[in-house]
């Protein structure tokens, strides 16, 4: 049996962002998400992030917050260990 690779991005109105195929949250603060998905990782940046709700059995994230950009990781890429724990 083949994995499910599908993944859906939501965005509406740069607000409220939907991400299909989350694994887990790898990093939660209020500037910045980073999630596993089962297309790689994804940061989002912005202000007063909030994680919603994680559905495991849907595999959805769901943020709320200002949204400023969405990002897939490259696999050697990763976010670094004294920004998170200096920012």
């Amino acid at each position: 049996m083949e994995e499910n690779k599908s993944q859906i991005i939501t965005l509406t109105d740069k607000k409220y962002l939907v991400v299909g195929g989350t694994n887990k949250i790898i990093s939660l603060k209020s500037d910045l998400i980073q999630l596993d998905t089962v297309l790689g990782g994804i940061m989002v940046t912005g202000k007063n992030l909030e994680l919603i709700t994680l559905d495991n059995n849907s595999l959805k994230a769901e943020i709320s917050g200002e949204i400023i950009s969405i990002k897939y990781l490259d696999k050697s890429e990763k976010i670094p260990f004294f920004r998170k724990l200096f920012k």
